[in-house]
């Protein structure tokens, strides 16, 4: 085994082939992840992409006159200017020109002219108060209740809570028959007549019947 890996270096050595050296150590991680020529080629591709997505190729014009051109002469190409200076920051001195004017202490704070309406801090409480009534409006009372009859609507419904009942309906409610099952029927049993017993009493008689005759 070991001879083997020695005679691979040699071949590779007279060949010229092996740009790097490295120790050979037996029993490492062999995943695609450690081998350090596969990430140096990954750094290399993704350091390749990253650069061929941000290449600008109209850096050295600071006008956009060549970028407008591009993409007025073909149909769905969109162009955006940079934020205040161009690329590269080639109009910096005109933009700062433009912002802080022709001289550069220009203060970054906006300035007001108008007089202050007061002078000092004005007077802002609410003068005297009513601590009782105050207490009474914070506090307050529920109302979650939407009906419209309710003790918060202040109205007095005693005329409707009392209101005499027609002739035909009083005696109907006062009439005992009408509730009570034992006033409304003689002999009548809460919860059911056992029918099941009066089937057995019944079978029962019969049978005593019979053996009295015998």
């Amino acid at each position: 085994m070991y001879s083997f890996h020695f005679f691979i270096i040699f071949i590779y050595n007279k060949n010229n082939k092996m740009a790097t050296v490295k120790d050979y150590v037996f029993d490492k991680m062999t995943r695609i992840g450690n081998d350090t020529c596969g990430l140096s080629q990954m750094n290399v591709q993704n350091i390749n992409a990253g650069n061929y997505m941000v290449q600008n190729f109209f850096s050295s014009d600071c006008t956009m006159a060549r970028p407008i051109e591009l993409a007025t002469s073909q149909p769905g190409i969109f162009y955006e200017g940079g934020h205040q200076t161009g690329a590269g920051g080639c109009n910096i001195d005109i933009n700062s020109k433009l912002l802080n004017g022709s001289i550069g202490t220009h203060p970054r704070c906006k300035i007001s002219l108008n007089e202050r309406p007061f002078i000092t801090v004005p007077y802002l409480g609410r003068g005297e108060c009513n601590p009782l009534l105050e207490s009474k409006l914070i506090q307050g009372d529920m109302t979650i209740n939407k009906r419209s009859v309710n003790l918060l609507s202040e109205q007095c419904y005693s005329n409707y809570l009392n209101y005499p009942l027609i002739p035909s309906i009083a005696s109907t409610v006062t009439n005992p028959s009408n509730l009570v099952e034992g006033v409304a029927a003689d002999g009548w049993v809460r919860g059911g007549i056992p029918s099941r017993e009066m089937s057995r009493e019944k079978a029962y008689a019969s049978c005593n019947y019979n053996q009295g005759q015998n």
